[in-house]
């Protein structure tokens, strides 16, 4: 049986993933924020526990997952 986090825990990466989501423009695609959860996730499972670490780490390599696909399409 898998860990789950606790609630806390849960509704602190919830709250980065939707601050992220509403900064970035991408709050109503589904999949840009299934993919950000993920992401959040990841850095929360290494131990980036603290809000302030979490959004700005999770904010850099959501930009840096971003540029790729901005740049195929010009």
């Amino acid at each position: 049986m898998t860990n789950l986090p606790s609630r806390e825990d849960a509704r602190l990466c919830a709250s980065v993933v939707k601050e992220i989501a509403r900064t970035k423009g991408v709050l109503h695609d589904a999949a840009a924020v299934g993919r950000l959860t993920v992401l959040v996730a990841r850095l929360f499972n290494k131990g980036l526990r603290e809000r302030d670490e979490l959004l700005s780490a999770a904010m850099e390599s959501y930009s840096a997952l971003a540029m790729p696909s901005l740049q195929a399409s010009e």
